[in-house]
């Protein structure tokens, strides 16, 4: 009996099968639906000859469509295509730990991250629990880059003083949970010390009141 889509755990072993009859007996191979080499232990190859296909320890890189194609020299060929999907706990990367901007200024911040099952994300800061919401300060985006892989990204707009310190990106699926944390801080000049410290002298003396 030839497979149907087949979910495996990151580290185990799994066996694809594909079965076909004809006359004459048809030969049977396989190769990813993406056209990259099939790894099979320390080879990569374009395609494997036979009934089975057997992928020893998987990992995130076995994830794809594979076809199994069946000919016996009388055209045309036949196809089974069967996805592989190998799930594993969230893995996340962050290219910039530590990012610097100026007052006014818009900064983006980013996390890459690898799970499946997809994983539910979100943002916070400063080691809060509340989850940072897209509005007019903040923008969240998910930016597919792959079939495990998903580019986490915070835009920051129109920077203020009290808008630096840490941000934390959160994923979490079946199968575990993990975090990156970016630390924002300010690029000041003279100019943008004394602009700030004129704006807040401003409005704590427009919000004096004399009782008399």
């Amino acid at each position: 009996m030839t497979s149907s889509d087949t979910d495996v755990r990151e580290g185990s072993d799994v066996s694809l099968r594909c079965q076909a009859s004809g006359s004459p007996p048809p030969q049977i191979k396989w190769r990813r639906e993406d056209e990259k080499d099939i790894t099979i232990g320390v080879k990569k190859v374009p395609t494997v000859e036979g009934q089975f296909l057997n992928i020893t320890k998987t990992s995130r890189l076995h994830m794809a469509a594979y076809l199994c194609i069946a000919s016996n020299g009388i055209p045309p060929a036949v196809s089974k295509r069967i996805m592989l999907n190998v799930n594993f706990a969230p893995m996340i990367w962050i290219p910039n730990q530590l990012v610097g901007a100026a007052i006014g200024a818009d900064v983006t911040l980013d996390c890459n991250l690898e799970s499946h099952p997809k994983s539910v994300t979100y943002w916070t800061r400063d080691g809060g629990g509340f989850m940072i919401l897209s509005n007019t300060k903040f923008n969240s985006l998910l930016i597919d880059t792959g079939i495990y892989k998903v580019q986490m990204r915070l835009i920051i707009k129109n920077l203020r003083p009290e808008d630096f310190g840490s941000y934390t990106c959160v994923a979490k699926n079946s199968l575990g949970e993990t975090e990156g944390t970016i630390r924002l801080y300010g690029l000041f000049t003279l100019l943008d010390i004394i602009a700030y410290t004129l704006d807040t002298l401003r409005f704590h003396s427009s919000t004096i009141k004399f009782n008399c």
